[in-house]
């Protein structure tokens, strides 16, 4: 059984009478730049998320940031009082 697909000799034929008939595509580099701009806002939700687990990592590990546990505990203590 053979199926017939008509669509591709249209679609060929589409393409070939677009360029027969003078239309050109000119590719061209922008005179500006591109730019992307991206707004991020953190709510304070965030931040204060982002605080507490990077206090708790501190806690776990002070020695990996240069810190012992009683300048954690006091750096928490003077943070809980503002």
């Amino acid at each position: 059984m053979t199926v017939k697909r008509p669509l591709r000799g249209s679609a060929a034929a589409i393409v070939v009478s677009a360029f027969a008939s003078g239309c050109a595509v000119k590719l061209q580099a922008p005179d500006e730049p591109i730019r992307f701009d991206v707004n991020v806002n953190i709510t304070e939700q965030k931040r204060l998320e982002i605080d507490q687990e990077l206090l708790a990592l501190i806690r776990r590990n002070p020695e990996l940031f240069g810190l012992t546990e009683s300048d954690v505990n006091a750096a928490t203590n003077e943070a809980e009082d503002r």
